[in-house]
């Protein structure tokens, strides 16, 4: 039986992950362009200005992707709005066929009420984190099958998503995703990985994984993005250091120092975060110890656990204290 999927109350963060069927390979050429990495990251940006839910950074790899994103309270929109969002997701001819539905019901008809359920067909897919992966992955699919002339599922299963608390926890996640390429050993520079947010942000002036940034970084808005690039490329070289038994790729120690000290940093190895996926993909909460028992106890009746449980520390961390509420026992992998 599939347990309930935790949400926040209100705004909330939360890293997705999904992967193809049988291991299929779904993003040729990893770090390339490819029709279907652009198709996918195009689906993605226009669900993600229809739903409202914020894509801060992603990931796309050969067999799965990787978002995180911040899911907002639901706020009443304005027809103007309302349409925006539509144009966004299906163009400006369905725009003008839902306004003049609206407009006929509304003001030649005076039944506002089904004006209102026009409304409500589109504004219940908003806001809501499983409906925005549910079409992402529905629609991609659908394309891909068609283009490939394939049938049946593309996906393994239903998107796994960890509530993520904002600050240290938030950071960490994203620069894991930014930094899954390196962990492959696909490049030796995440900028230089077309499908990953920091590559697009650096690419784009336009895209919205700029801000997505600065808000995981937990940086002001007024901070410029000159700033945010800065301080985000230290975080992201000091985290992926390669670890002392270099069972995983990462920067070498003269390579963090190098790109540090280029950027006016100062590289502390002992502050230096080592992320490890069973955590990230499988800790269902993740942030600190008051806030996973909070949630806990939230969910605790949905889960039905016949035995009492306690956040578990992640030992990996240094200098950040981080909490998760499983403890998974298998080998970290992917």
């Amino acid at each position: 039986m599939r347990r309930p999927r935790i949400k926040a109350q209100g705004l909330g963060f939360y890293h997705c992950m999904s992967r193809s069927v049988e291991g299929r390979v779904i993003f040729p050429n990893s770090g390339m362009a490819s029709e279907e990495g652009e198709k996918f990251v195009q689906l993605m940006c226009k669900l993600e200005r229809f739903s409202g839910v914020r894509v801060l950074t992603f990931v796309l790899m050969s067999t799965h992707y990787h978002i995180v994103c911040e899911v907002p309270e639901p706020v009443e929109l304005s027809d103007a709005e309302l349409l925006s969002r539509i144009e966004a997701l299906y163009g400006p001819a369905r725009r003008d066929t839902i306004a003049r539905q609206l407009h006929y019901w509304t003001d030649e008809v005076g039944a506002p009420e089904q004006a209102q359920g026009i409304r409500s067909q589109f504004v219940r897919r908003m806001f809501d984190l499983s409906i925005f992966n549910k079409e992402l992955k529905g629609g991609f699919a659908q394309w891909y099958n068609r283009r490939h002339r394939r049938f049946g599922p593309l996906w393994a299963e239903r998107f796994t998503s960890v509530l993520i608390q904002g600050g240290q926890a938030l950071a960490a996640i994203a620069a894991y995703v930014d930094l899954n390429p390196i962990r492959a050993g696909l490049c030796t520079d995440p900028k230089d990985y077309r499908y990953c947010g920091y590559a697009e942000a650096l690419a784009k002036p336009s895209s919205p994984r700029r801000s997505g940034i600065r808000t995981a970084m937990g940086l002001v808005d007024t901070a410029s993005w000159n700033e945010v690039a800065s301080y985000y490329r230290k975080f992201l070289f000091q985290t992926g250091l390669q670890s002392e038994n270099k069972k995983r790729a990462g920067f070498d120690l003269q390579t963090v120092q190098r790109v540090v000290e280029q950027e006016d940093g100062q590289l502390s190895v002992t502050e230096s975060l080592r992320c490890r996926v069973r955590y990230f993909s499988a800790g269902a909460i993740l942030g600190s110890k008051a806030f996973v028992e909070q949630n806990f106890e939230r969910w605790k009746e949905r889960f039905k656990f016949k035995r009492p449980r306690s956040p578990y520390r992640i030992e990996t961390f240094q200098s950040v204290e981080l909490w998760a509420f499983h403890n998974p026992r298998v080998q970290p992998t992917g």
